[in-house]
């Protein structure tokens, strides 16, 4: 418990990191109420990506002061360009008591569906610094080593898979961890988790509430359905949690909702406007940022937003090829000041431009062809779907039953049907990906997530969230005249029943979202047990806490990057030569690995070629129980006891760290 309550500090700075980033924009807007937490905070993080590209550029070392001067100097400019993206008197003017309950019932709301979340993540971790034991964290870890090592958080110089040859990689993620590093001292695994709760528990509910109040009102029974909706879908972001582990991905899809409310503002859709009413130049500042920030966490965001995207932007082009009016903000239908023609030929323009955009997004970015393929057939994976938990085992009929009650209503009223239509996209996304084998039509549609049906699960959520708000909002509204009339009659202190109960029906609410989470919380923390040891043990933890004390700085040490070895470099700040099993590296150090058994001799010569120091040896247990080709150029090393050329200096069980002595 004593390092849980440690753990609190890095959190308190990640979130602090967040708030300092993005307030002032918020505040050169002159935004109130919730609106200023929704532009507030993928502001910051908007700030953090657009300075880590930056930063090289102006020769500055990554740390808290470059992201802070550009969020001040983005503020000032801001406030000199107020008089177009100021916000409106309407927003101004609910100031005071009203905009302050705005912003505290808002961020009560998101509260609930982060207390939710931060209890499974708790639950589910087990220690502050527990480390996913799976592929893809010797990659995310070390990347934050290579950031504060070399001061660069730049997406454009990530070149620890490719030395020497850097290529385009988002950083986002790992320039975040970084900067908690520094501020709080915290290790990297600390920091990494830190940001996972910031981002799954704090950033996630805050953009589900703005979402669910853009499409179903902004009246205080959508905040707090919203709020516990945010953790009412296993799927994610619990599941992205403990698979992968995708870091960056979570990140991204975690800031999608800012830029699906900043979409459907600029198309006028549903009561968004009403909701939180922007100019029209602050809509497209929080579009773009919004996006951007999130593209730079993972471009797949931006597949994903065009999926999602379909219907609304099909729907708003058959509006305005219709002529008919449009919500205004305040809540009735008007017609635009544009005449219909020129509505049109917007409209056609837009199509034009969507339909080039899907283009050059599936024909620019795809993923690499993987031989992933569906885990059910087509009968049941839609039944995994229905089930309200895709993909993984258990259901949640309340939350489907929820969720099917929000598309009848969706359906009766015509303008949120696209609702529906959007959540049957990713729907069927996930079924081609999860239904079929391997073929060329199904790497067509799935490919930007590397044919795995275990990313497409985890979009769902993001078409069903809407109709659960919708189904809420509507049982809601059942449920609160039975409230009241039973604490009038019955009550001595209606009004404190009243609440009571109310409080109580959001407890129901959340315990119903929670129908589902059990097998994925199991998931989870199978993920982070390092009893499991897939990719790192308490032992080879052990003998990695002692390396510093054991290796100089500067020294190089070999390793074989398919267990937990390649961490030397994120925990022990030690190089290696293999940091992440899916770099291409120096031939040599291939050649030096497979001969320190079979050719002793010429092992010694590449090490002094390659400056190779030490060797260190966590066995042939992988994170990848048959790793495949990857395990070919591994292959030989094993049985280091019998190199005539390596002496032991320390060891913690199997694990062993070698000199070369013998040369």
């Amino acid at each position: 418990m004593t390092a849980w309550l440690a753990f609190a500090l890095p959190v308190i700075v990640a979130i602090a990191i967040i708030a300092v980033l993005g307030l002032p924009s918020a505040f050169a807007l002159r935004l109130r109420g919730f609106a200023l937490v929704t532009v507030a905070v993928p502001a910051g993080f908007a700030v953090l990506a657009a300075t880590s590209i930056v930063a090289p550029f102006a020769q500055v070392r990554w740390g808290v002061l470059p992201p802070v001067v550009v969020a001040l100097v983005l503020g000032a400019i801001l406030c000199l360009l107020r008089r177009w993206f100021a916000a409106p008197a309407a927003v101004r003017g609910a100031g005071g008591h009203r905009g302050w309950a705005d912003l505290w019932v808002g961020l009560a709301a998101a509260a609930v569906g982060g207390l939710v979340l931060a209890i499974a993540l708790f639950s589910a971790i087990k220690q502050p610094d527990a480390i996913s034991q799976t592929f893809d964290a010797n990659f995310h870890l070390n990347a934050v080593r290579y950031i504060l090592d070399g001061g660069s958080a730049s997406p454009f110089s990530m070149d620890l898979t490719s030395p020497g040859s850097p290529v385009f990689y988002p950083t986002l993620w790992h320039a975040f961890v970084a900067l908690v590093v520094q501020l709080s001292g915290a290790s990297i695994p600390v920091a990494t988790n830190a940001v996972l709760f910031t981002t799954a528990c704090v950033v996630w509910p805050i953009g589900i509430v703005a979402l669910g109040r853009a499409i179903a009102g902004p009246s205080v029974a959508v905040l707090w359905i919203s709020g516990a909706a945010a953790a009412a879908f296993p799927n994610f972001p619990l599941f992205l949690a403990g698979y992968g582990v995708l870091y960056p991905n979570i990140l991204a899809l975690i800031l999608l909702p800012y830029v699906l409310v900043a979409g459907l503002q600029l198309l006028n859709l549903g009561p968004a406007r009403r909701a939180q009413p922007l100019t029209p130049a602050t809509r497209w500042l929080l579009f773009i940022g919004a996006l951007g920030a999130a593209s730079l966490a993972h471009p797949s965001v931006v597949h994903v937003l065009l999926v999602w995207g379909a219907f609304p932007v099909l729907f708003a082009a058959i509006r305005a090829l219709r002529g008919r009016p449009v919500p205004t903000t305040e809540g009735l239908s008007a017609l635009p000041r544009f005449s219909r023609e020129v509505r049109g030929v917007g409209a056609v323009i837009g199509l034009g431009i969507f339909a080039a955009a899907v283009v050059v997004a599936w024909v620019g970015g795809r993923t690499t062809d993987n031989a992933w393929q569906g885990f059910f057939g087509p009968r049941s994976a839609l039944f995994q779907l229905i089930g309200g938990t895709p993909h993984i085992q258990g259901h949640a009929w309340a939350v489907s039953a929820v969720v099917l009650l929000g598309a009848l209503l969706a359906w009766r009223s015509r303008s949120l049907r696209w609702v529906i239509g959007s959540a049957a996209a990713l729907a069927l996304l996930y079924v081609i990906a999860d239904g079929f084998p391997t073929s060329e039509w199904r790497t067509l549609f799935v490919s930007p997530w590397y044919n795995d049906p275990r990313r497409l699960a985890a979009l769902v959520p993001f078409g069903a969230l809407p109709l659960m708000v919708l189904g809420g909002r509507a049982i809601w509204a059942w449920l609160r005249p039975v409230l009241r009339r039973s604490t009038r009659a019955f009550a001595s202190r209606p009004r404190r029943a009243f609440r009571f109960l109310a409080v109580l029906s959001i407890a129901a609410f959340v315990a119903v979202g929670q129908s589902g989470t059990f097998r994925i919380q199991q998931i989870v923390t199978e993920s982070y047990d390092a009893k499991q040891s897939l990719l790192v043990s308490d032992d080879e933890l052990q003998l990695l806490e002692r390396l510093d004390d054991e290796v100089p700085e500067g020294e190089v040490i070999a390793n074989n990057p398919l267990n937990g070895s390649a961490l030397t470099y994120a925990l022990a700040d030690r190089e290696v030569t293999f940091p992440h099993s899916g770099g291409i590296y120096d031939p040599r150090d291939y050649e030096f690995v497979n001969a320190l058994v079979r050719d002793p001799q010429r092992a010694c010569t590449l090490s002094h070629e390659l400056d190779i120091s030490y060797v260190i040896d966590f066995g042939q247990k992988f994170v990848i129980p048959d790793p495949g080709p990857r395990g070919v150029p591994f292959a030989n090393m094993q049985h280091l006891d019998r190199s005539p050329v390596l002496t032991e200096v320390d060891r913690q069980g199997d694990a062993v760290l070698y000199r070369i002595s013998g040369c």
